[in-house]
């Protein structure tokens, strides 16, 4: 982390997760999230991240609906905008990738598998074999996309170690510790898996704490004290209180900025966030400049998790 740089406070609008039968709040058509995305950036986040779903509110990896959000958001704000490439949990690679395909300043980089638990009882695997993790690393690499490695647990450090190894980060490190996700190898939201995972860090990486339901207050209160950056949203939280349903992601991030501000810290402004997570920046009112002309793979894909005879696939 860099000394005494003020907290970074990202905002996920989305997710792959829930959808309007759990809050009619959550935002899912290009023109929702857009307006609840400037709202989030008026309150002080600093990041958005982004996911996106069909007309039908499932999750896609359409790249023209990608497209058409991350350009609004560069257009409407100077946020840095933030893409993921988990996407939902029967994508392919291939579909997953095609958002950093776009080339905006960040995506997010999963670093191993989670087995999620959905709210009717199945199991859903999303996978990320060490093949897939290099094949989306390189192509950011090659496009100055900067990742944010999120981490499920603290062994995933591992994976993010042998990127750095293998050349395929280049500093500032961006890990998100995501804790408490409801699923298989995801630690739980407590302070001492938060903690154990900090002590964990490679050295001068940056460190943002996603807090998943419950966890979310409690855990980016004790982020913000640690000197370390958060994430909140109704991606990981639909919750303001035990009682009362989120009103939407701006409520979020406001009641996130109080916080920062009773600890006397100030949150980060979007240039400042820039500097201290090493993006390359845009213009204002425009999308990042390519540096890569061609919206499709530079290397080749990895097999797939079938082919490889991987038992981590989807069930």
């Amino acid at each position: 982390m860099v000394a005494d740089a003020p907290p970074i406070i990202t905002c996920a609008l989305t997710g792959g997760y829930h959808d309007k039968a759990t809050t009619p709040a959550l935002p899912e058509q290009p023109e929702e999230i857009v307006e609840q995305g400037i709202a989030a950036w008026a309150a002080g986040a600093a990041v958005l991240h982004v996911h996106a779903r069909d007309p039908d509110g499932r999750n896609t990896t359409d790249r023209e609906i990608y497209r058409e959000i991350h350009t609004r958001l560069c257009t409407e704000t100077d946020a840095i905008v933030q893409l993921t490439t988990g996407g939902g949990l029967s994508q392919t690679y291939e579909q997953r990738l095609s958002t950093a395909l776009l080339s905006p300043e960040m995506c997010s980089l999963n670093m191993g598998h989670v087995l999620f638990f959905t709210r009717d009882g199945r199991a859903l695997m999303l996978d990320n074999p060490r093949a897939q993790i290099e094949w989306f690393a390189r192509e950011m690499l090659d496009r100055g996309v900067k990742p944010e490695l999120e981490v499920y647990n603290p062994t995933m450090l591992e994976e993010v170690e042998r990127l750095v190894d293998a050349g395929l980060l280049q500093p500032p490190l961006n890990v998100g510790f995501v804790l408490g996700a409801p699923g298989q190898s995801a630690a739980r939201g407590t302070w001492q898996n938060l903690c154990h995972a900090v002590s964990r860090l490679p050295a001068g990486a940056n460190c943002s704490v996603i807090g998943i339901g419950r966890a979310q207050l409690p855990l980016t209160t004790m982020g913000l004290a640690m000197g370390l950056n958060i994430r909140v949203g109704l991606e990981d939280n639909v919750r303001y209180s035990r009682t009362e349903m989120a009103r939407d992601n701006a409520q979020l991030v406001e009641r996130a900025v109080r916080i920062a501000r009773e600890l006397q810290l100030r949150p980060a402004t979007p240039s400042e966030a820039r500097e201290i997570l090493g993006t390359r920046g845009r213009s204002a009112g425009a999308v990042p400049e390519p540096l890569v002309a061609d919206e499709r793979p530079r290397n080749d894909p990895p097999l797939t998790a079938a082919a490889a005879g991987d038992e981590f696939s989807t069930v």
